[in-house]
Order: C-alpha cells, then structure tokens, then sequence
C-alpha cells in the first residue's frame, strides 16, 4: 500500500512532467547497481522510477528482480 501511495504521489504530482524526484531517481539507480544494472539516474523517466521503486521494495528473489527491472527499462510503456 505505502508503495503504491508513493508511485501515485509520483504520478500525480505538477513536477510529473520534469522527471522523477532526484532523490528517488538516484536511490534506485544505485539499488539497481546491486543488481548488475548501471542507470543514469537522470536517464529514468517517472514511470520508470515508480515501477523500479515498487520491483525493488518486492520480496522477490535477485533474478526475478533483475529481470523485471530490466524487461521495465526497455518497455516502451514506461516512456513518459
């Protein structure tokens, strides 16, 4: 629920249209190093931010992580 209330926050907000928040953007690129995954943290739209932030937060184990993070960065759905 809290990530879900984090992702709409995201989405929602009038900032929506520049990028994700640094903040969040950088976290998650630097969680996606642990997972042999280098991104920009400026290179991540929101909804990719959002997605990863949710996949990341997840109980799933490291390669079913890594495979949904990475089928998300190269989904053209999660362009803003």
């Amino acid at each position: 629920m809290k990530h879900a209330l984090v992702a709409l926050l995201l989405l929602s907000s009038p900032a929506a249209a520049a990028g994700p928040n640094p903040q969040l953007a950088l976290q998650v690129s630097q969680n996606l190093a642990r997972y042999g995954i280098a991104v920009a943290p400026e290179a991540l739209t929101v909804a990719q931010a959002a997605a990863l932030h949710n996949v990341l937060s997840s109980r799933s184990d490291y390669l079913d992580v890594r495979r949904r993070a990475r089928a998300i960065l190269r989904d053209p759905d999660y362009r803003d």
